[in-house]
């Protein structure tokens, strides 16, 4: 019995010892190199994202800072889990007061600087990840199938993981 017993107390410490650690998406997964030698920021969460049919995201970014910085956005599905893109790879350099158009698909109304990815077919969230904390962001999803868009609405965006009133 003491056999059986210090056997089971085994295989259990095994198990849990190489039993890695989960992602859980937007909240810990590990932050994408965008430019070597560079910190990335996690400046914003985007929940309530789309890419259906003909509604697709857009994500709008403007440097608040003197230099210039790296900035991504990086796309989670909504089972969450680990990024559907490479946000390092679909980031840009925005310079001093520049602005840049990241989306999900390219628009018939519009253009955008980066496509970030897409055909998720479903809702989504995102991370806006950049080089510096000084950007502002906005996000919005619209009609892509009409030119010009027929409706399009604003998008919540919340600092890192707190949304206003937590």
């Amino acid at each position: 019995m003491k056999r059986i017993a210090r056997f089971r107390i085994a295989v259990a410490l095994l198990v849990g010892l190489t039993v890695s650690k989960a992602w859980a998406g937007i909240a810990d997964s590990p932050l994408p190199v965008l430019l070597a030698g560079e910190t990335t920021y996690h400046l914003y969460s985007v929940p309530g994202a789309m890419d259906t049919g003909c509604q697709r995201t857009y994500f709008s970014c403007t440097s608040t800072d003197t230099a210039t910085m790296q900035v991504g956005v990086e796309i989670f599905s909504a089972v969450g889990g680990a990024p559907v893109n490479d946000a390092a790879a679909t980031s840009l350099s925005i310079p001093p007061g520049g602005s840049r158009l990241f989306g999900t698909s390219n628009a018939t109304a519009f253009s955008i600087n980066s496509n970030v990815g897409g055909a998720l077919n479903s809702s989504f969230s995102a991370r806006i990840l950049a080089t510096s904390k000084k950007l502002a962001c906005t996000a919005f999803v619209t009609d892509v199938c009409s030119n010009p868009p027929m409706f399009a609405w604003q998008l919540t965006i919340i600092k890192k993981k707190t949304q206003k009133g937590d």
